[in-house]
């Protein structure tokens, strides 16, 4: 029996798709108490992983061996997600129509807006088709997958979330005064905590840079943007150049600004609110950064040339830097601690289903044989210098 490691349950989202309908006969890669987990349900949810990275963090794939790792973090999701489907299918766990339905909608209203971040609520039934197509998947076989989730929901409910024990003041108290001796750099306290809890000096570190943004001096502004980068063909840059002079010259002619940034902008995500983004002082590139915060309300820049492309923005609304204290973020800092309480009994609770499991995995990683000699090499490194600490203690004695 293979027992399965332990790790956090990543919860990457409830409602990914696979290919339930798959059949037994198909690759696995691994199996479940029996039951497989299908490659082409291993596949589906890679690529849907790796896309978001691709998005949100591409230079996590730079690193070596990085898409194995991720695809191992992918295969102990679908392990976890299994176990949890056996045991809310063990604990005859009952879903309503109306549940379901309510499910659905809530997935079908993610497709409300267009490829160009427009509402489009009427072509919704469409998009939603289109990627269920794309994931191999018919209304049936998502709607079961759906039904599924929504177990496991109402289990990890009345396993998980209805045994945590309520966050105590004394402990918010404590994260708030170590998140504070990090934004106020307390030297003593900071060199005591990093040597008696290191982990949570980073969760303060973590939290205190969160925080700092939050309470940064900010600029709302509205955005219109062309692409260019050093891969852009030296004809075309000229021609984007040229338009972002004469988008500027209908700007002070008195041409709108939202208008404008529907006809020009290339940042087609931002469109939903309008081209409107908020900036927080020392984050933006320092050419725009430069612009934002000194021009004046209702004030439009001129171009500005940064690595990626040609921008002007029209400053909107500015915020002043804001000082906050504990009254101020205790609510959310217990928030945050009462998660955590959650992630923790979950951990445990999928860890104990994979104790008692019969958990076999196929799949291979590249990553694997790295890892099996980095710890051969530890080991024949601790063995010598064991060696070594025994035949001197053997020599001294012989003295």
């Amino acid at each position: 029996m293979t027992k399965l490691m332990k790790w956090p349950v990543l919860l990457l989202g409830l409602f990914l798709a696979a290919n339930a309908q798959a059949k037994v006969m198909e690759s696995s890669v691994a199996t479940v108490n029996g039951r497989p987990i299908l490659a082409t349900e291993y596949d589906t949810y890679y690529e849907g992983v790796l896309e978001q990275y691709q998005a949100t963090a591409p230079q996590f794939l730079e690193q070596p061996y990085a898409k194995d790792m991720l695809g191992k973090e992918v295969l102990k999701e679908l392990i976890s997600k299994e176990l949890l489907y056996q045991a809310a299918d063990e604990a005859k766990i009952t879903v309503k129509d109306s549940e379901l339905d309510e499910g659905l909608n809530e997935i079908k209203s993610r497709f409300a807006i267009d490829e160009n971040g427009k509402q489009d609520p009427k072509g919704a039934d469409k998009r939603f088709n289109e990627a269920l197509k794309k994931q191999h998947m018919t209304l049936k076989s998502y709607k079961e997958k759906i039904k599924k989730d929504i177990a496991v929901k109402k289990l990890l409910e009345a396993q998980v979330q209805a045994t945590v024990k309520p966050v105590e003041e004394a402990d918010v108290k404590a994260l708030y005064d170590d998140v504070e001796a990090v934004m106020k750099n307390k030297t003593k306290t900071l060199k005591k905590l990093e040597k008696d809890n290191p982990a949570r000096l980073q969760e303060a570190q973590l939290i205190a840079a969160k925080l700092k943004q939050l309470t940064a001096e900010q600029v709302r502004v509205g955005h219109i943007y062309l692409a260019v980068n050093k891969e852009t063909p030296a004809a075309e840059a000229k021609k984007k150049e040229e338009l972002i002079k004469q988008i500027k010259k209908e700007l002070d002619g008195g041409k709108d600004f939202s208008a404008a940034v529907k006809e020009y902008t290339e940042d087609k995500a931002a469109l939903a609110s309008g081209g409107d983004m908020i900036l927080i002082k020392g984050i933006a590139p320092k050419e725009i950064d430069a612009a934002a915060f000194t021009l004046a309300v209702g004030k439009v820049s001129a171009p500005i040339k940064t690595d990626v492309g040609w921008h002007i923005i029209k400053v909107k609304e500015k915020r002043a830097q804001k000082d906050i204290g504990y009254d101020d973020i205790k609510q959310d800092l217990a928030q945050y601690l009462a998660q955590q309480k959650v992630q923790l009994s979950m951990m445990e609770y999928v860890n104990g289903l994979a104790d008692k499991a019969d958990i076999k995995v196929t799949k291979v990683f590249e990553v694997d044989a790295e890892i099996e000699k980095a710890a051969a090499e530890r080991a024949s490194q601790e063995a010598k210098a064991e060696a070594a600490k025994e035949n001197k203690a053997a020599a001294t004695s012989k003295k």
